[in-house]
């Protein structure tokens, strides 16, 4: 099977998936719960970042949405994960601005080695969360910097704020309405660090896809002159970031494709659903928020889905919170919404380009197959 007609197939099924979780949206109390307290923590988060007056109000909805977990230890587990790994990777960004930010080359090759450490210690690591928004954030602010090296020291601050703010709104409704976990089968422990080189080299290759994708952003961005970098080398680190690869080559095949289709989906549904709300011109607070919490209910359910396409739904409900908050209020022009959904398609579409030129055949059982083979 072709890598085009693999990712078809993938499309099909997550159709197929997708409305069949459509029809079930509030039949279950469990996933309804933690659908309400992913909205309330989204709209906490969201007050809070436009109270304070930080700069991407939409990064705090994106941390409180993502921090919500079925249960209240995942949820706390996750969010001091995520702050851990913010503060590490803003700290360590600082320290290299000085030496980076005007050596467009030498700043492309770390930003590779950033992404590419971040997920691999996403892959192998006990605290992979917190090694995936190190690498995610470190890149952020070399990114930055790119612009206007002055205010990278500002930019580090507020993107860990505004991961404190929307973590700690997530845990906190975690602790108030989510369930302790229940007792389960044991989970496997991540591999760790040792024999990298050995059988876990596909976790190496998948890393240095991910590496070359995101060292691209900066041409990719001088291009097409997009304002939304940012949001391109987290679309391009997040969409990779596989948990478990299963080290049989054509099977890693499978699950990036399914990932980038999922994350292609996800993108589009989100998109359009928030640009569809924008063209609304919603000027007051209370209707534009509770439309912003019924986006997140629903992505939140089809986040939950037992049907394997959950990770579609975050990127879809991830693209809507970047859509729909703009600023330290109700939105007031669709087109910042519109310049996000391109950066973020750019994002994907580079990423996509570097797979089909290092990736193996989607199907292929043999290492020597060449790309594009039926």
């Amino acid at each position: 099977m072709s890598m085009i007609g693999g990712a078809a197939d993938e499309f099909g099924g997550l159709l197929r998936a997708l409305g069949q979780e459509l029809r079930e949206l509030g039949l279950d109390s469990a996933r309804s719960r933690q659908c309400m307290i992913a909205a309330l923590s989204v709209a906490l988060s969201v007050t809070l970042a436009q109270w304070l007056h930080f700069d991407e109000v939409w990064w705090a909805a994106i941390s409180g949405f993502i921090s919500t977990q079925a249960t209240r230890p995942a949820s706390i587990r996750r969010g001091l994960l995520r702050i851990v790994g913010t503060a590490a990777g803003a700290g360590l960004a600082l320290v290299m601005v000085p030496w980076l930010a005007y050596d467009h080359v030498a700043c492309c090759l770390m930003l590779m080695v950033f992404a590419g450490v971040g997920i691999l210690g996403s892959m192998v690591s006990p605290h992979g969360y917190a090694w995936l928004f190190a690498g995610i954030t470190a890149n952020l602010v070399l990114l930055m910097s790119l612009d206007n090296p002055l205010s990278a020291l500002g930019f580090a601050w507020y993107r860990t704020m505004e991961v404190v703010v929307g973590t700690l709104a997530a845990v906190l409704f975690a602790i108030m309405l989510a369930p302790d976990a229940p007792a389960g089968p044991p989970v496997a422990a991540p591999p760790g660090w040792s024999d990298l080189l050995g059988d876990r080299w596909p976790a190496v290759l998948h890393a240095l896809r991910s590496g070359i994708a995101v060292a691209l952003m900066p041409v990719v961005w001088s291009w097409f002159a997009v304002p939304s970098l940012a949001q391109m080398a987290v679309t391009a680190a997040a969409v990779m970031a596989i948990p478990v690869l299963s080290g049989n080559p054509s099977q890693d095949a499978g699950l990036i494709i399914r990932r980038a289709v999922y994350r292609l989906a996800g993108c589009l549904f989100g998109g359009v659903v928030g640009l569809a709300c924008l063209a609304l011109s919603l000027t007051d607070y209370l209707p534009w928020m509770v439309l912003l919490m019924a986006g997140v209910w629903v992505g939140t359910h089809l986040q939950a889905s037992e049907r394997g396409i959950g990770y579609a739904g975050t990127q879809a409900t991830v693209v809507f919170i970047m859509t729909l908050v703009q600023g330290w209020g109700p939105p007031e022009s669709i087109l910042p919404g519109i310049d996000r959904f391109i950066g973020i398609t750019l994002g994907l579409a580079t990423l996509l380009a570097v797979s089909m030129l290092l990736l193996l055949p989607y199907g292929s059982d043999s290492p020597d197959q060449a790309i594009g083979n039926p």
